[in-house]
């Protein structure tokens, strides 16, 4: 059953994908016992009937038409379909370059755009998700529902091996995405048609890099992130080698951090990017290029201020990507001179600005797609910054805190998590990845992903990060 055009921002991760430039990205939940076959397809079964973007693929009806939203109404889904029972004994490291490297989505086979991978081992659900259909909250929507229906009334006997998991039996709707409905003003209408002639008579203006941000001499962008293609009907191949470091804040440390956040009236997300920029900070300067400042990605999820602004129901608000990318400037002269506390305020107040007065303006910078031929803008935004490197120096993903559902504390439950971790593939953005989720038992964990070439390099910066965190909780 087709389905609506997918929008702009939609198309953006579409054709990440088509050109090989994101595979996929994952949450990772250690649990206290590993469910049956039975119970996990059940659960399966109940959570994939409330989102429709689980049974949906994107599709092409010809070369020239628009991507479309396409029901898998003729391919039922199957347990062995979305589960794989893993051999691994951990998610290490190499296990984790391996899920960016092999579980790629295509979009012509009849299968949806997610998996679960089992590592009966280690007590771990690996939620491995496509960027189209899901963003970071989305995975835990996603997982928080599963859980809740491993904990609901089972009757064991109905489920076979293999079992079908889901059949199209009615009408599916999927929503207009929210972003097109929000309003375009006359200054953006006037925006959009100077960015239109810009990406026709000088896209490198757009999409590039600025070449006069902090970048690192070890670091040689696209090769050191990428095989290139040789024309622009291949695909890129992703090295997806990183470095694959995890931090930890266990639950009564966090609690002595968030107590200080709450003293100093930052959030959580503003101290971690303070951190990791006052880390970057002890790099050396022998190992650093072109200039000081730099850029630190923020993703901000949008479901509140669509539902708040839009009046748009919370149920199509669920899967999907809701965020915009803010980019918080700095350098390290600033960085130098602060203190990780009144760095963490300017951070707090620059996100405060951005979602209060300024979202306008980040919405319809977001709606700068819709004008764009977004295949090319896609491939631009790598191939304008050859030589130069990503646009920012790294991205802080904060999913926040998560019950999935329940801990242990909660009576009745069954099967509940432990732990948690989240984690993203080698991007064309940034050169490191920051990517913390919160559970109650596990405390927060902090997947940190940076390029091999500067293991050396980077070493100062975790070494700055432990530094400051051991002196917030044990301060002499």
């Amino acid at each position: 059953m087709m389905l609506r055009e997918i929008s702009s921002l939609e198309q953006y991760f579409y054709y990440r994908c088509k050109l090989h430039l994101h595979s996929c990205f994952y949450l990772a939940v250690t649990v206290n016992n590993i469910p049956s076959k039975a119970l996990l397809g059940y659960a399966l079964q109940e959570t994939i009937k409330k989102y429709p973007q689980t049974h949906c693929t994107v599709t092409l009806d010809s070369p020239d038409s628009p991507p479309r939203i396409k029901e898998l109404s003729d391919s039922p889904i199957y347990f062995d379909d979305v589960v794989e029972y893993s051999k691994w004994e951990s998610l290490d490291a190499n296990n984790m370059n391996t899920i960016f490297k092999e579980y790629g989505f295509p979009f012509d086979n009849g299968k949806p755009l997610w998996k679960i991978i089992v590592l009966e081992k280690a007590n771990q659900l690996v939620f491995v998700l496509s960027h189209i259909f899901f963003d970071g909250m989305s995975s835990t929507i996603f997982t928080t529902t599963f859980m809740e229906h491993l904990n609901g009334k089972f009757d064991g006997s109905k489920m076979a091996d293999n079992c079908l998991l889901y059949t199209s039996s009615q009408d599916v709707e999927i929503a207009v995405h929210a972003y097109d409905l929000w309003p375009v003003p006359l200054n953006w209408k006037i925006k959009r048609q100077l960015v239109k002639l810009l990406l026709k008579l000088s896209p490198g203006i757009v999409t590039g890099s600025d070449a006069n941000l902090l970048q690192f001499k070890n670091y040689n962008f696209p090769d050191d992130f990428a095989k290139v293609p040789t024309d622009e009907i291949d695909t890129f191949t992703v090295n997806n080698d990183n470095i694959q470091r995890v931090l930890r804040f266990p639950p009564e440390q966090l609690k002595t951090i968030l107590t200080k956040c709450k003293e100093e009236k930052v959030s959580l997300t503003s101290f971690l990017t303070a951190l990791f920029s006052i880390g970057l900070n002890n790099v050396s300067d022998d190992v650093l290029r072109n200039g000081k400042s730099f850029l630190v990605n923020i993703p901000m999820n949008t479901r509140a201020i669509c539902k708040e602004y839009l009046k748009i129901d919370d149920s199509a608000l669920q899967m999907g990507n809701f965020i915009v990318g803010l980019e918080y400037p700095t350098s390290l002269d600033i960085v130098s001179s602060d203190t990780i506390w009144s760095l963490a305020s300017k951070v707090n107040e620059f996100i405060i600005d951005n979602r209060q007065n300024k979202i306008s303006d980040q919405m319809n910078t977001a709606k700068l797609l819709d004008i764009a031929d977004v295949q090319s803008y896609v491939r631009q935004k790598v191939e304008n910054s050859y030589g130069i490197g990503p646009g920012a120096a790294f991205e802080i993903t904060n999913l926040g805190y998560n019950t999935f559902g329940g801990n242990s504390s909660d009576e009745g439950k069954k099967y509940y998590v432990t732990d948690a971790l989240f984690n993203q593939p080698q991007g064309f953005s940034n050169i490191f990845n920051c990517s913390f989720v919160t559970t109650p038992i596990g405390g927060l964990t902090c997947s940190i992903s940076y390029p091999k070439n500067l293991v050396v390099e980077m070493e100062p910066i975790w070494a700055k990060v432990d530094e400051i965190v051991e002196n917030i909780c044990n301060p002499k």
